[in-house]
This record gives C-alpha cells, structure tokens and sequence, in this order.
C-alpha cells in the first residue's frame, strides 16, 4: 500500500531514500473553493461599482434589480479574476518549464468594498536552483497580468463616461492614483475634462486598474 499524497508532507516519509512527494500535486477542491468565494466576493465589490457606475457621481439611487445589480458586479469580478489568475499562471507556468515544484493558484477572497479580494498567490515547494530560473519565474507572472490588464483598461475606459462633479461632492468619495498608462488611455479616449467635469470609471476599467496596481506591487 502506497502511502497518500498528505503522507508524503510528513518528515517520517521524506526520511526513506528514494521516497519523494510527487511534484504539481494539489488539492483541487481547496482551490476551486478559494475561487468561488473570491468570485462572490468581488462580484459583491463589483456590484457597488457598477452602481456607483450608473449614477455617475450623484447620491440618487441606481434604480437597479438585484439581478441587474449581479450581472454588472460580473464586469468587475470576472476581469480582476482573470487578471490575477493569468498572473499566477504565469508564475505557475514558468515553475513547470523550469521543473520547479510549485502549487496552483489560491485565491484570496476577503468581503472589501473596493477590492473583494487580497489578490492571489502560488505556493513554491522547493528552492529554485539558479538566479535566471528565479528571474524567470519571477517576471512571468507580470508579464502576463499586465497582457490582460492592459486590454481591460482600454476596454473598460471606452466604456467610461465623462459626468458633470456635484457640488459639494458626496461623501467617502475617493480618488485613486493615475499610472501613466491610465493617463494616456483615458486621455486617448477621453481628452482632458473640462473644469468641474471626470471621467466615470466603468467597473472593467477599474479592474485594470487595480491589475496595474498588482502588477506593480508584485514588481517590487
């Protein structure tokens, strides 16, 4: 009888030769289960933006159904979720080309109003063996968060709008940084607004532009 996957984990089992934990295996219900809940999560998120959206800058109500409400929380979730999926793949990917052992992608769903999720990580098992595997494996993630976040973005932001600020303007309204790329996308689309006037990110744009901000962070 062959001992489990689990089994193998235990130091009493690494310590016979020729006894190893086989690579790239993972408990696939614990990260569909991480995905679900980060897909709830971020729809809810998703679901305040696309509100937020529809109403532009004003306090009036969306006039919305829940249904409405959840398909267009679904602009925002669905695109953060892949944005951050391609980058761990990206990651996981490289780990596979290079033999390094390392484990799927685990989402981290967390009930935040901006954002539904603290991103997402990969588990690497073993030390990689040279500085331009380590290079490689790092730099694949980013590259391909940024291939996704990028068309996001420009999507996203030609479904933008450009409203009218109320005065005063409404409260815990919150401004975000603008990336160059931001700024050139938005002005590509958009111009420069005229006084008292701002672009009203769709819920997808955001999305971009919270992928940017990951992919930054992950840079450093």
């Amino acid at each position: 009888m062959e001992p489990d996957s689990d089994a193998l984990d235990r130091p009493e089992f690494l310590a016979f030769e020729g006894v190893r934990r086989p690579k790239f295996q993972d408990r696939r219900h614990l990260h569909w289960l991480l995905l679900l809940l980060t897909l709830g999560t971020t729809t809810c998120s998703g679901m305040g933006h696309y509100a937020s959206f529809t109403v532009g800058f004003s306090l009036a109500p969306s006039g919305l159904t829940a249904l409405q409400l959840a398909l267009g929380g679904l602009w925002y979730s669905l695109t953060i979720l892949a944005i951050l999926g391609c980058h761990e793949l990206g990651h996981y990917w490289a780990c596979r080309y290079y033999d390094v052992d390392a484990s799927r992608p685990f989402f981290l769903p967390v009930p935040l109003p901006l954002t539904g999720t603290l991103g997402a990580f990969i588990r690497i098992r073993e030390p990689i063996p040279s500085k331009r595997m380590l290079f490689d494996i790092g730099i694949a993630g980013p590259i391909a968060g940024f291939l996704v976040a990028v068309p996001a973005l420009v999507i996203g932001m030609g479904m933008s709008n450009v409203v009218e600020l109320p005065d005063p303007l409404p409260p815990l309204t919150m401004y975000l940084g603008e990336p160059l790329l931001y700024r050139a996308v938005s002005w590509f689309f958009w111009g420069t607004p005229p006084d008292g006037f701002t672009v009203n990110m769709h819920p997808m744009a955001f999305a971009g532009w919270f992928g940017l901000l990951a992919t930054a962070l992950n840079l450093f």
